[in-house]
């Protein structure tokens, strides 16, 4: 189970890591496919790179879902 603030409705992919227990490099691994982690897809349509992803309370939950913590 995660808790987020009600008001919370963006999340950084390092706050995605540590609400999920997922590792920042297999959360980018993953999100390379639509429809998870808008930010950068926008970044690269536009031509230049992204410092971070960006996820909503939706994509979260998902992941949440999906995904089990990482061992590593």
């Amino acid at each position: 189970m995660v808790t987020v603030k009600a008001s919370q409705k963006i999340f950084t992919d390092s706050e995605v890591a540590n609400l999920t227990g997922i590792c920042v490099d297999h959360l980018q691994q993953f999100c390379e496919e639509p429809p998870f982690g808008f930010i950068a897809r926008a970044a690269e349509a536009a031509g230049i790179q992204a410092d971070q992803w960006l996820f909503t309370l939706s994509d979260l939950m998902v992941l949440v879902t999906l995904f089990p913590r990482c061992t590593h």
